[in-house]
């Protein structure tokens, strides 16, 4: 997942969303799931550690968690997650992307149909 560098690209870059092709824009061990799943956490730190010589409180930190969601959204640059299809034929393009979700009330987020239009 990003760190707080990819965010401030992020802004820096003036994006109004970008999109990623797994289930959380954010790192796993920087959500809910370092709670949910003590053992994982605890096999991820010893990785981390033996990799980059931080645990997990040290690459994401409190103040970190979720920070494509806190610190992104708030400026009003969203994420779609779980993209799919056929991305490698836009990559590196400037495209056109239609975003279509599913209406209904009350919601936080939705399934929705991505297309990119590319005009080449």
């Amino acid at each position: 997942g990003p760190t707080m560098e990819f965010a401030n690209w992020c802004k820096e870059m003036q994006f109004k969303w970008i999109g990623v092709d797994c289930g959380s824009a954010d790192h796993p061990m920087n959500t809910k799931i370092r709670d949910w799943m003590p053992v994982q956490a605890k096999e991820c730190d010893a990785y981390l550690r033996r990799k980059y010589g931080k645990g997990t409180e040290e690459i994401f930190p409190p103040d970190h968690y979720q920070l494509m969601h806190t610190q992104l959204f708030s400026l009003d640059i969203i994420h779609i997650e779980n993209l799919g299809g056929d991305i490698d034929k836009i990559l590196n393009k400037r495209t056109i992307v239609g975003c279509f979700p599913w209406r209904f009330v009350d919601g936080e987020s939705s399934i929705c149909r991505v297309v990119a239009f590319d005009e080449e």
